[in-house]
């Protein structure tokens, strides 16, 4: 029953971030204390909350910065590390940038199609051989923004899933 609000986060996040690629503040900033309010009460206690938020900090802080991940799926790995602790949340997040590859691709896909990805490779090739930055062109690949939420929500349901029933642990 405790998974309720946490599996509910996680489809409402990726659902809004597919349909408008964004993850809103008042969702997962909202999140965050309720995760805080749960573990205080209930749950493993305030620090466990805590040390999730300070290491998802450490790990997410940088691909913010180096441009590989979005604000909200920063708020959104907080969230996550808020109500599953730091060690559930390392292990979504290589979950999730193991799943976000395959899905990333077939949302590119979804959106450009054969002839996108051709001319994205192609490109890329030219880059190679020539050893010149060519910029995208419309219609291509590398100029989409394409939702990584959802992946870092299936990571973070995956972990929590694996953790919960005891069947598979990275961090123990």
């Amino acid at each position: 029953m405790e998974l309720l609000p946490f599996s509910l986060f996680l489809l409402l996040s990726s659902w809004i971030d597919l349909r408008v690629n964004r993850i809103p503040n008042w969702l997962t900033l909202g999140f965050i204390p309720l995760s805080l309010f749960y573990h205080f009460l209930w749950g493993e206690g305030l620090p466990f909350s805590l040390t999730g938020i300070v290491y998802a900090f450490i790990v997410l802080f940088p691909l913010f910065f180096f441009r590989f991940l979005a604000g909200g799926d920063v708020k959104l790995g907080l969230g996550v590390a808020a109500f599953t602790g730091w060690q559930v949340f390392l292990e979504s997040l290589l979950y999730g940038l193991i799943i976000g590859l395959p899905l990333v691709l077939l949302l590119a896909w979804r959106r450009v199609g054969w002839q996108g990805f051709k001319t994205t490779f192609s490109r890329y090739g030219i880059i190679l051989g020539t050893r010149r930055y060519l910029a995208p062109v419309e219609g291509e690949m590398a100029g989409l923004k394409v939702p990584y939420g959802p992946a870092l929500a299936l990571g973070a349901a995956l972990a929590v899933g694996l953790n919960h029933f005891n069947i598979f642990t990275l961090v123990s």
